[in-house]
């Protein structure tokens, strides 16, 4: 596989940016990284950040998007492709966080969250919400093609989407692999139904002129 070059550094550099930025600032006012929950400031810099490197995904749960509405055949252009702007993602948020605590120096108070998914019969509203959020976003980031727009509509779903995915994976990482079996898991679920969720949305919004159309012809 042709690894591009441009594409994942615009990977690094915006993971990096959104996680410096974001998460660095919650920490420089004293805030833990553990439990940051997303705001207009992240809708500000996740826009600036998709304008600065152009093409980038930025966010796990964009990627996911992009691999399950893409050609699921191509092994190497969609999955393999998708699966290095993750890796990317990952090595951008650690180089953020290698930054901002000095090495470790300084201690966030990091926390891996415990894994979910066994507990999914338990957090099937949850589920539900992700493929809703995945859907709705999608339509939005698709069909108004402006960054401004996409993170904003981003920020209005934020209660039922994990963005902090690469982050949280790049939190585990650099301390040594704590906790990295719950966070892996949660990193792949977490933006694999948003992307299950985009996917439906398609699937549905592929329907409806086939509808429309079948209404019309009746009605003739």
């Amino acid at each position: 596989m042709q690894i591009n070059v441009k594409e994942n550094m615009n990977e690094i550099g915006g993971s990096f940016l959104l996680s410096w930025a974001v998460m660095g600032g919650a920490l420089s006012s004293g805030a833990l990284l553990t439990g940051f929950t997303p705001g207009i400031g992240m809708g500000l810099v996740l826009a600036v950040a998709w304008m600065a490197f152009a093409g980038a995904h930025i966010l796990p749960m964009v990627t996911w998007s992009h691999m399950l509405t893409g050609d699921l055949a191509d092994v190497e252009g969609n999955w393999m492709r998708n699966g290095m702007r993750l890796v990317s993602q990952i090595i951008g948020a650690c180089l953020a966080i290698v930054l901002m605590t000095e090495a470790g120096d300084i201690d966030t108070g990091w926390a891996a969250t415990d894994m979910w998914i066994p507990d999914i019969a338990d957090n099937l509203w949850v589920v539900l919400g992700m493929l809703a959020a995945g859907a709705v976003w999608w339509q939005i980031h698709t069909r108004c093609e402006n960054e401004w727009v996409s993170a904003f509509g981003l920020m209005a779903l934020a209660g039922a989407i994990t963005m902090t995915g690469a982050n949280e994976m790049g939190a585990s990482i650099t301390s040594m692999g704590d906790g990295i079996v719950d966070t892996l898991v949660n990193w792949i679920c977490d933006a694999a139904f948003v992307g299950i969720g985009a996917l439906i949305g398609v699937k549905i919004d592929d329907l409806l002129p086939e509808a429309a159309a079948e209404e019309e012809a009746a009605a003739e």
